[in-house]
């Protein structure tokens, strides 16, 4: 793991053998389709308003007769949280930024220049420790991209967005990004939101919460509402304590607890006394989570329980074990099974000895590929506006879907080509898909809800 204020290094990984893909790409607009042709990363497709692929079709194996890369650095930029709360996340992030700067420099490169992956450690997503990556990342380093899986959730676009014109890829799912890009394109213009939403999410975790009513009776129309005090799970909470209003259900707990929380005695006696249907708990933290669960537990109530994104953490589910089972949250980053996609999450594996979490490596590894398609097609990694345009007006199909950054809000909007994923934990690190696989009714909650 690399630590704050790290030089950069260049990653180079050989023995990577490219094959052309053909893709299908739509137009922005005129309603007419078009068909580009593009390889993997050292490759060119500059035709506006498409759609490319490139990264995710490489695969592994035979000998690689690219010419290696040469000349001056062009510099990756990340600024990660790579110690304390989210540390977790953070080393997620850092592994799908390693590997896309792996596959640019195993195929000679970018523009035929080896690419630099420069990190520096956010910690705690303090604003002064935001702002000084900025400082280091850009002032210093001279990164000509700056790839961020969410950082300080406001500190960040200041100094990326209103203080800098390189390009700022990030996938905080953050509303206020949103409409600061929207309100002020010519001081935001420069970022670009690789999630949806948090209110998207929030709205999907509903419907997985609602699911069991066609099967069973639910106790009661009760849901409680827990959060930290960071904004994604503000926002992801009150959408989802938002749908719960909207369906007639009573929202009879709406807490905020701080970072670090790991005595649970007093929210727990609460949800014990109202004893709710439903349970949604947002923080983005292994620790402050699986301690929540594991006191939860101990004497649970007849809840169906949600912890959102740290459902899908091998880290959660170790510290949690069987406990978790029946336990649900979103996914952000669910890779859709293909001979492409199977080959990417192999060569993942083979690389960091691990299969792909379902976290942040495809949204980091895809935002440096989106960057990269840009320089190819502009021809310069310094003509930040022209890459910018490019970002902006040509769609890009990456490991999770169809990125879209044409609309004024510069985000990748959820639908069908880019869907949200929601989870169940089955035991032994194995997860069910809502709309794809059966969900089992929690094995936490004795006696089971009347069936119908």
């Amino acid at each position: 793991m690399s630590i704050r204020g790290k030089t950069g290094f260049t990653l180079v990984l050989l023995g990577i053998l490219v094959v052309a893909l053909a893709v299908f790409a739509a137009g922005c607009g005129g309603g007419t389709d078009t068909t580009v042709t593009t390889g993997a990363p050292g490759t060119t497709a500059s035709t506006a308003g498409t759609t490319t692929t490139a990264g995710p079709g490489t695969t592994s194996g035979g000998t690689d007769t690219t010419a290696a890369p040469s000349g001056e650095p062009i510099k990756v930029g990340a600024a990660l949280p790579l110690t304390g709360a989210y540390a977790a996340d953070g080393e997620h992030m850092q592994y799908g930024l390693e590997m896309a700067v792996a596959d640019l420099n195993a195929n000679g490169g970018l523009l035929g220049r080896p690419v630099e992956f420069v990190p520096y450690d956010i910690e705690e997503l303090l604003p002064e420790t935001v702002a000084a990556s900025k400082d280091y990342l850009i002032d210093k380093e001279g990164v000509d991209v700056v790839v961020e899986g969410y950082g300080g959730y406001g500190p960040d676009f200041e100094a990326y967005g209103a203080n800098s014109d390189v390009p700022f890829i990030h996938g905080s799912g953050s509303v206020r990004a949103a409409q600061m890009v929207a309100e002020d394109p010519a001081k935001y213009g420069n970022m670009f939101q690789v999630f949806s939403i948090e209110a998207d999410y929030g709205r999907r975790a509903w419907e997985g919460i609602i699911q069991f009513e066609e099967k069973y009776t639910y106790p009661n129309k009760k849901i409680a509402i827990l959060h930290g005090d960071l904004e994604w799970d503000l926002n992801y909470t009150a959408a989802v304590a938002e749908e719960a209003k909207k369906a007639g259900w009573e929202v009879v707990m709406n807490e905020t607890f701080p970072y670090g929380t790991t005595d649970w005695g007093s929210i727990l006696t609460q949800i014990r006394s109202e004893q709710p249907a439903a349970i949604v708990c947002s923080v983005l933290s292994v620790a402050d989570i699986s301690s929540f669960v594991k006191q939860f537990m101990e004497n649970p109530t007849p809840s169906l329980l949600d912890i959102s994104y740290m459902v899908v953490f091998k880290e959660t589910q170790e510290a949690v074990g069987n406990d978790l089972t029946g336990v649900m949250g979103y996914v952000t980053s669910f890779v859709t099974p293909s001979a492409d996609h199977d080959a990417w999450k192999a060569r993942f594996k083979d690389m960091f000895g691990m299969d792909v979490p379902l976290t942040t490596p495809p949204s980091t590894y895809d935002s440096v590929m989106i960057w990269a398609e840009a320089v190819k097609a502009v021809g310069d990694p310094t003509k930040y506006a022209e890459i910018c345009d490019y970002i902006r007006a040509n769609k890009y199909t990456g490991l999770l879907g169809v990125y879209d950054f044409n609309n004024p809000e510069q985000t990748v909007k959820t639908g069908p080509d880019f869907q949200i994923a929601y989870a169940q934990y089955q035991g032994d690190g194995k997860l069910s898909f809502f709309g794809t696989d059966q969900f089992l009714f929690p094995p936490y909650i004795q006696p089971a809800w009347a069936a119908k």
